[in-house]
């Protein structure tokens, strides 16, 4: 009985989640760009080296987030490991099926 009252607890932790924090899709959304412009840094090792920050920069503007929201979210999420699996599961998925669609595009 206890493990199921603790189980409930977790779960209305994560239901009733702070409005500032960000949804599970914009999360992996985020987590996937920031991944991509990581590879980018080891595809191209002739080119100048890629300034970590900017690229930060670009997909905090692209996705339209407050660097500071999307840290606090992530350490939210991070707070609760069973949901930031999942988030980091669909972002390997998403990045999988990328790399498929550009396979089969070539």
């Amino acid at each position: 009985m206890a493990f199921l009252l603790g189980c409930k607890e977790k779960q209305a932790r994560i239901a009733n989640k702070p409005s500032w924090v960000l949804d599970e899709k914009k999360m992996v959304d985020i987590i996937v760009d920031l991944r991509i412009a990581d590879a980018a840094t080891y595809i191209n090792s002739s080119a100048p080296p890629r300034n970590k920050a900017s690229d930060w920069n670009f997909v905090m503007k692209k996705h339209k987030v407050q660097d500071s929201i999307f840290r606090k979210s992530h350490d939210y999420y991070a707070e609760h490991p069973e949901v930031a699996e999942k988030l980091y599961e669909q972002a390997i998925d998403k990045i999988s099926e990328m790399q498929a669609d550009n396979a089969d595009g070539q």
